[in-house]
Parts: structure tokens; sequence; C-alpha cells
């Protein structure tokens, strides 16, 4: 054999065990030894052959690294939306009834949004122009339709309190007695309620305070006019002083003795 064919032969035979050996999850070379390896692989020695990861690591991309990263392990209130390779680590998703409270899903929280927002995904966002969620709801409701019901909008809704309708206006009518005032009220007032949380709370309020204060007027009234009525009869009631007539007065002036004496046409006689 000669040189040249001795050099070739000897090249290819070179080749071959760095294909065997060397360039099963080789990336790149330096001569004939492998200075980084593929995604999956790791180089324990800095020449020598690329070994895989084992099976709870992982190298998501080319890397010279004596060693793997470790895959993620879904626990607890985590579970498994994908497994671990070689080329990428697990993903997690939390259990039901709680949503990840970021991307890669580090910490879970409970599905149940705040007041005026739903569940989109895995992110809680605020309710559409029409709806509300008065944070008890796992999604927003379409606010009620007033008009459909034959009644008006008395209180406007938003993101956390449906609109409060009523059929018509409360009529108070004038009773000489409580019970008939009330009851009065009371059959008059019929409102559609279809609120929840503090709207609900207010429209009760404001019943209950109309009702109250328009039975406070009259028994104000009534206890007024009795109040009235007992004044005069004590007033009635009084005698009047009676004035008595005494008999006159004898005369209290006092008469001196007239004076004897002659009748006018009397002639004066002088005494001897």
């Amino acid at each position: 054999m000669d040189p040249v064919t001795s050099i070739l032969l000897s090249g290819l035979l070179q080749i071959l065990y760095i294909q065997t050996v060397l360039c099963d999850g080789c990336l790149k070379f330096a001569g004939s030894c492998c200075i980084q390896c593929n995604a999956g692989y790791f180089l324990p020695k800095k020449c020598g052959p690329c070994i895989p990861c084992p099976s709870k690591g992982y190298n998501e991309r080319p890397t010279d690294r004596p060693y793997c990263d470790h895959c993620r392990r879904c626990e607890g209130i985590f579970l498994y939306k994908e497994r671990c390779t070689s080329t990428s680590n697990a993903v997690c998703t939390c259990i039901p009834g709680k949503v990840c409270v970021d991307e890669k899903c580090t910490q879970c929280k409970s599905d149940r949004c705040q007041a005026g927002q739903q569940l989109q995904g895995q992110k809680c966002v605020d309710c559409p122009v029409g709806t509300f969620n008065t944070g008890a709801e796992h999604r927003c409701i379409p606010w009620k339709n007033c008009t459909a019901h034959g009644g008006v909008v008395i209180a406007n809704g938003n993101r956390t309190s449906d609109v409060v309708c009523k059929e018509y206006l409360i009529k108070v009518t004038q009773s000489p007695s409580p019970p008939s005032a009330v009851s009065a009220v009371t059959t008059n007032i019929k409102n559609v309620i279809g609120s929840s949380g503090e709207s609900n709370l207010q429209v009760i309020y404001i019943i209950v305070s109309a009702s109250i204060g328009l039975l406070l007027i009259v028994i104000c009234i009534i206890y007024r006019q009795k109040l009235t009525e007992t004044i005069k009869h004590i007033f009635h009631t009084i005698p009047k002083p009676v004035v008595k007539q005494t008999e006159e007065e004898e005369g209290c002036s006092y008469h001196y003795p007239e004076e004897e004496r002659g009748g006018e046409n009397e002639p004066m006689t002088l005494v001897a």
C-alpha cells in the first residue's frame, strides 16, 4: 500500500471514530474534540462525547455545560399541563377552583375574580359594558331590562351591581288611622328589584324609612288633634266665676241733724 492510500485510510478511520464516539449530540468540534452539545445533551468533559440528559433533566438550547437543568415537578395545588422532556421543562397548571397568577404559573389563587371582573383564560378581566359581577359569581351577568317588564330604571347599573327597576311611583294616601296609612304605602309600592349587594339594601332602606316617616307624621297629626280636643274640653268644664249682686250699700254719708228753723216764709221774731 502506497503512503497516500495509507494516509487517506487513516483519515477515514479517524472520521468514523469521531462520528461514532463524539458526534452523537455534538454540535461543534475543535479538532477531534466536541466543544458544544445539542439541546437535550450535556458535555461532561471538555473533550469527550455528549451525553443525553437524564429523565429528570433537560437542556432547552445548545450548551457546553457539564450538567442538565432539573425538571419542574407539579405537585400539591399544581397539575401537569405538559410533561418534562430532554429539551423542555414541565408546564404546570392549577387544580380546579384555582388559577395561575402569572404566565409561568409559579403561584395559584382562587378562580373567583373580584367584584366587577370575570375569569378569561387564566386572567381576571373587567366586565364588558352592560354586565356586572358582585364577586359572588364566576362570570359577568347582563343587566336587567326594565322596559321588558313594563318598568323604568331608577338606578343605573355598573360593573359591580345591576340596574334597579321600578313599576310605578309610590302613591301616598292620607288616612285617619296609622295602620291604614302604612297599608296604603305598602300596597302601592311594587318595585322590581333585581340588584344584589348594596343596591338591594339601599332600596329597602329607602322604602322602610319612608314608611316609618309617614307613620310618624300621621301619628303626630292624630295625637295633636286629640290633644287639642282635650284642652278645649278642659276649658269648657272649668266653672265660670259667679259675680253676686249685693244690695245697695246704705248711704255712708253722715247727715248732721237739721237745725230747727222755721219755714222760709215764716217771719223772724226777736226775743225780748
